[in-house]
């Protein structure tokens, strides 16, 4: 038997990068750039400077910038033509014209354009800070709005897929059923012909792949079906444990644990939630291919009002390229499957209100998925 032992693991943060929004500031006045570079640098952004429309650009083509705040007149183009090229090429990167001529044809003139907005020259520091402030908030709302409706869009779709495929699995189970059945009914009238033996096991075989498929395709239709209750999540992965314990020690996979005393309960799935459990240490055997360690953890974080759990296992170290494309559905680096386990886990956290995220670790040759589910509201349906 394999053995289960404790310890307590330390984990990567669970957050998405973030930094200070970028703003570029185009002028050929170098007072001006500094001092918009120093007002707005007090402010925590990060900002860079150059002189013309040119520099601009090819600024633009190497980094991201959230925000162009650039001169109505420039040495090698007009502040209006600067504002189309930065639109057409960078529609996501908002445009705030500076102006000493400041006139109701010419805010006209880049609104036209396609800028946000624009100041007159001089203006004072307060101005300055609350038009990039005001044009930022809604900059980040937009990005938010757009990638919501992207959600949406992607939810809606996984679920009339998980729809689709899930009728037409259940229509493939009987015919599956009948082949297999068939074949072993030949099997036995003519047990002793190895030439007939061996295209009957061929064909059982290939049942059993399509087998696999099937429970697949019902489990991603099932995903979104979540019936929450409460129930204690480290019980849950104790039964889970248990389960797996022979199929870990027959790879001589020694399973570690670290479960956090005194856990509250969650509302959720107890059979989807331990489906992605097993889903998950199946994951990590094989991507180990052979004896190794897995570390199945649960935190509680208080502050946020999440428990997480994580897998881990050694042994091998997930590609930074392939980090997001392992949760969408249909994709896979294995000879045979579907690709949609990973995706099923994720439509299951989701669902749940949580997230999941995969890391590489290099240094220690490790990967780990670590995900959260939310406590809101599973206390008092608990008393």
């Amino acid at each position: 038997m394999n053995s289960v032992s404790k310890t307590n693991p330390s984990h990567p943060p669970f957050s998405e990068p973030t930094g200070p929004s970028r703003i570029l500031v185009v002028d050929d006045e170098a007072v001006s750039r500094d001092l918009c570079r120093d007002f707005l640098g007090m402010d925590g952004y990060a900002v860079e400077t150059c002189e013309t429309g040119g520099k601009a650009l090819a600024l633009l083509s190497i980094h991201k910038f959230d925000l162009v705040l650039a001169d109505l007149s420039l040495p090698d183009s007009s502040g209006v033509e600067l504002i189309k090229q930065i639109k057409y090429h960078y529609p996501g990167t908002d445009v705030v014209i500076m102006t000493a001529f400041g006139s109701v044809s010419t805010a006209v003139d880049t609104m036209r354009a396609g800028a946000y907005d624009y100041i007159t020259k001089p203006f004072p520091r307060d101005l300055l800070r609350v038009t990039v402030k005001r044009c930022l908030e809604n900059h980040s709302l937009r990005q938010e709005i757009s990638k919501i409706q992207s959600e949406l869009f992607k939810k809606d779709k996984l679920a009339t897929v998980g729809a689709m495929a899930g009728a037409i699995a259940h229509r493939m189970r009987n015919p599956l059923s009948i082949i297999q059945m068939c074949a072993q009914y030949l099997e036995r009238k003519l047990e002793g012909n190895e030439e007939y033996m061996e295209i009957l096991s061929a064909i059982e075989e290939k049942v059993k792949t399509l087998e696999g498929l099937t429970r697949d395709f019902v489990e991603f239709s099932r995903a979104s079906r979540i019936k929450k209750a409460s129930h204690r999540i480290d019980k849950l992965v104790e039964e889970v444990l248990r389960n797996s314990a022979p199929k870990c020690a027959f790879q001589k996979v020694e399973v570690l644990q670290s479960i956090k005393p005194d856990l509250p309960p969650v509302l959720l799935d107890a059979d989807l939630i331990q489906e992605v459990l097993i889903n998950l240490i199946d994951n990590a055997l094989e991507a180990m291919k052979g004896p190794g360690k897995i570390l199945l953890s649960v935190e509680l974080d208080k502050p946020h009002k999440r428990v997480y759990v994580s897998v881990a296992n050694s042994g091998s170290v997930l590609p930074n390229e392939i980090k997001e494309k392992i949760f969408e559905p249909f994709f896979t680096t294995k000879e045979t499957g579907m690709g949609l386990g990973l995706a099923i886990v994720k439509q299951v956290v989701e669902g749940h209100g949580g997230k999941i995220q995969a890391l590489g670790d290099p240094k220690n040759n490790t990967t780990t998925f670590r995900f959260y589910l939310p406590l809101t509201g599973a206390h008092k349906e608990a008393e």
